[in-house]
């Protein structure tokens, strides 16, 4: 029954990702005289054995937003690679068991690390927000990033 319920609410939280309305590809939502909301690449730091980008996610404005993920410091993000035609995604895949959402108070950050490519490229860290009332969706993105493996 619990493992139905945690299934079900992945369900509902994944639904409403995918059929929320998404405004604009904004990498910064800036509500004038009200701040921002963004997300900030801050660099390689050593982890886990290796080297992993790390990220803040700054709610600067004066309302609460929240982002869905495994725990406070482990949003559910994606990336994108700029390539010939584009930006293209990186597919990497994230399994909704155990995750909720999780409320960012105005004037507060979140820092989290994320995974670097698995090929040199251009490529840009992408959160989806949503509101308090679960209304809408927003897209965020970092910088683009340029990353080179390391040679042998």
């Amino acid at each position: 029954m619990l493992r139905t319920m945690k299934m079900l609410k992945v369900l509902v939280a994944l639904i409403f990702l995918v059929s929320c309305e998404l405004t604009g590809p904004d990498e910064n939502l800036m509500n004038e005289g009200e701040g921002t909301i963004r997300l900030e690449y801050r660099g390689l730091e050593w982890a886990e054995g290796g080297f992993m980008p790390s990220f803040s996610l700054v709610n600067d404005s004066t309302e609460t937003i929240q982002y869905f993920g495994y725990g406070v410091s482990y949003p559910l993000y994606n990336a994108e690679a700029l390539a010939d035609t584009g930006w293209t995604d990186l597919m990497w895949g994230w399994c909704g068991t155990g995750a909720e959402f999780y409320p960012l108070e105005p004037d507060s950050s979140i820092q989290f690390l994320g995974m670097l490519p698995s090929y040199s490229c251009t490529w840009r860290l992408v959160l989806y927000i949503t509101e308090m009332d679960s209304v809408s969706s927003r897209i965020l993105r970092s910088e683009n990033i340029i990353y080179t493996l390391p040679k042998n």
